[in-house]
Order: C-alpha cells, then structure tokens, then sequence
C-alpha cells in the first residue's frame, strides 16, 4: 500500500475537472477514470511527452487514503530519523517522526499525481514522480489490470535464494562498479559522491576482518549522515544515486549478522522508503538528465530497477524475519518491469539493434504480469539474473527449476 502525497500544486486529470468529480491524483491514471475506463489526462503531462514518444504503460500506481504528508515539514534530518548504532536504543521513531510521519505506513512507495512542472530547488517541496515515458494508460489495457493485494508467503528456499543473490551484489559492485539496478555505464562519465562511498563500502565489507569491522560500522553510520544532511539538495540523479548508496548500505547491515547492525537497518528501512517513494515522484516531472537514446534508457531503467529494488529489499527483509511473510506483495505486483530484460547487458550497437524505443521489446509490463507470465515451457536458464530473482520470489515455490 503506498499513500498519497497532497498538495495543493497538484492539478485534477482534465476528466474529473470536467465532470466536477474529486481526483485522487493517481498515476499514470486516477482511480475514476481507471473504473470508467476513461483517458486519464493531467494538465502538465506536456513536458514529459515532447520528451519522449507516447507508449502504452501497464501499471496503475493507486493511492490509499492515508494520512497525507506535509511535504514542506518533510525535512528528514539527523532529529528525525536514528543515524548511528549508539542513537538506537534512544530514539524511537514512533515518537520522534512528526505527526504526518508518524501516520504513514512505511510502504508508501506507489504513490503517484500530477505536480506543478516548475522547480526552484532540485529536491524540495513537491518531488514529482515518473516512468520513462509519457504517463498515459492505454485505455485497451485498462481492464486487463488486475488488483493483487493478497501477502504471500514464500518457502525457505525462496528466501534464502533470493537472500544469497541480493547480497551477491556487494562484490559485484566492488569489483566491477555495476549491480542488476546499477547500470555499468550509469556513472561511467561523472560519479556522484554517493555512488563513489557506496563503492568503497562495498570493497571495505569484502575485506572485512575483527579489525577493522568498527572502522566499517562507522563508516556507514557517516555517510548515511551525509546522505541525510545533504538530501535538500540532490540533483535528480545525485538522488538516484543516493537511493542506490542506501540499499547497499542496508543490504549489508540486514544481512551481515557479525556488525550487528540489524536493529537499526531495520528502523532506517522508512528512510530507505520515503527516498525512493521521493525519487518515484520526482522523475514524473524532471526532464531526464541525459541526451541520447541509450543513455536514456539506462538512466530510466536503473531508476527503475532502484525503485523495484527499495521495495524488493524490504519485502525480503520482511519474509527473512517472519517467517516467508511478505508484506510487499501488493506494492511489487504493480511496479514496471521492462518486457526484454536482454536489453541491460546489451551493448550499445545490441541495443540499437533491438530498437526499445521503437518496439514492444521496451515497453513496460507489471511485476505482477512478469509473475503471472511465467509458464513451465520457458527455460529459466535463459533468464536474465535480474528476472529470474524476481520470479524465484513469486513463482520459485511452484516451479523448483528456477532454484536450480
């Protein structure tokens, strides 16, 4: 479930301004015209379409009524949010969190409306959200979209499969500067100080020894602090690549029992959401910072991929700790998934080839279709690692040969 960020810089979609009808602002289409199957459009949707070309989009991001947030009193800072080991034991975030805050379910990712096109600051005020292309729902796919809100519980071997894999990407990151939602030619031309810290993190946790795990823990605690303290004023992809530097630094904590660091990884994880839900909004409104059709596409799909990731990441966490519970189910059925996962290790004359742009290869199907696609006739040999964690989590129970 993820909620709905107001504003009064929002504007209705033109068919509820017309019909007099209270809009809840969800995207790519509010939930009125997703039941009347009508054209869902907002009056600022005009900045992302001379942008890119019109596709269809499979994926209603929806917006349960929860307490919305004040988006000017959402400062998180060192006072609201625990930052090192030592503050663990005294703050608790129920009581330190504003009332706004405090009301929030922590899955608040998925949502979605239409803002104010204008910017004075990179990361203040309304942080408007986006897919890659013009956030339009093809009215032929509406009623094909299905509402998947049941948990589900996963197998031992699920988990630890997917557990084993996750934190694979720690040293593929120190070795080779690239994980499945961190693209190898991302930071290739210009490295944000997030990504270059997450990269020495991941190279110091692969040498990690009883010596020198303080300096480790420390360190953590450090730039996780300098990720708070700078937040208000990220670039978008300073932001991306500080949603990317959080998921490494909590991968490890989670998972790596001997920093004993897991209490307070597991309190951060409403920061690791509130981020990523901010960076979601965001990419809505803000041109793409990139100039060609390649980089594009990988500047989009890592966004994408460290969205799903954030929200992949906590339902995981979730099952690890309760027993195969996973409370993310509703938020990671809906979120986009690329329907040809060969494009990401596809060089540039590859992809070309293959014209994502152009082709059904690169539009966007949901989690929850990829899930629902999979059949006993495909090889999950084939599968690229990204997709075939992905479906180990939702279809490994069912089919043992995606655990093989």
């Amino acid at each position: 479930m993820l909620g709905y960020i107001s504003s009064t810089r929002k504007k209705s979609c033109l068919a509820c301004v017309k019909s007099k009808r209270r809009c809840d602002l969800g995207y790519p289409s509010c939930k009125r015209c997703s039941t009347k199957h009508l054209d869902c459009t907002y009056p600022n949707a005009a900045a992302r379409q001379h942008q890119h070309q019109q596709v269809g989009v499979v994926v209603r991001q929806t917006t349960p009524d929860i307490v919305p947030v004040d988006e000017d009193k959402n400062d998180f800072n060192q006072n609201t949010i625990p930052v090192s080991k030592d503050q663990t034991e005294s703050i608790i975030p129920d009581a330190q969190f504003t009332p706004e805050i405090r009301a929030l379910d922590p899955s608040w990712l998925q949502s979605t409306s239409g803002a104010s096109s204008s910017r004075e600051t990179p990361f203040q005020d309304d942080l408007n959200l986006s897919l890659d292309l013009p956030p339009r729902l093809s009215e032929t796919l509406l009623p094909q979209i299905r509402q998947i809100w049941e948990p589900t519980i996963l197998s031992q071997s699920q988990v630890l499969f997917v557990v084993d894999k996750i934190c694979a990407y720690i040293p593929s990151l120190a070795l080779s500067g690239a994980t499945p939602f961190i693209h190898e030619r991302m930071y290739q031309g210009w490295q944000p100080q997030a990504y270059q810290d997450s990269c020495t993190i991941a190279a110091l946790h692969m040498v990690k020894t009883p010596q020198n795990k303080a300096i480790l823990t420390k360190t953590i605690d450090c730039k996780i602090s300098a990720l708070i303290a700078s937040a208000n004023t990220w670039t978008l992809a300073e932001h991306l690549a500080a949603v990317q530097a959080l998921i490494v630094y909590q991968i490890i904590r989670l998972f790596d029992p001997d920093l004993d660091l897991q209490r307070l990884a597991d309190r951060q994880n409403i920061l690791l959401a509130i981020w990523s839900a901010h960076l979601w909004k965001r990419y809505f409104n803000e041109l793409d910072p990139t100039d060609n059709c390649y980089d594009s596409w990988i500047f989009q799909e890592s966004l994408r991929r460290t969205v799903l990731m954030s929200v992949f990441l906590r339902g995981i966490w979730c099952s690890f700790t309760k027993g195969g519970y996973c409370d993310q189910v509703p938020i990671l059925a809906k979120l986009p998934v690329t329907r040809d996962g060969v494009l990401w290790s596809s060089d540039s004359e590859q992809w070309k080839e293959r014209r994502p742009c152009t082709t059904e290869g690169g539009k966007l199907i949901s989690y929850g279709d990829l899930s629902e696609g999979w059949s006993v006739d495909q090889e999950p040999e084939k599968l690229p690692e990204w997709e075939r964690v992905l479906l180990v989590a939702c279809r490994g129970a069912a089919d043992a040969r995606l655990l093989g």
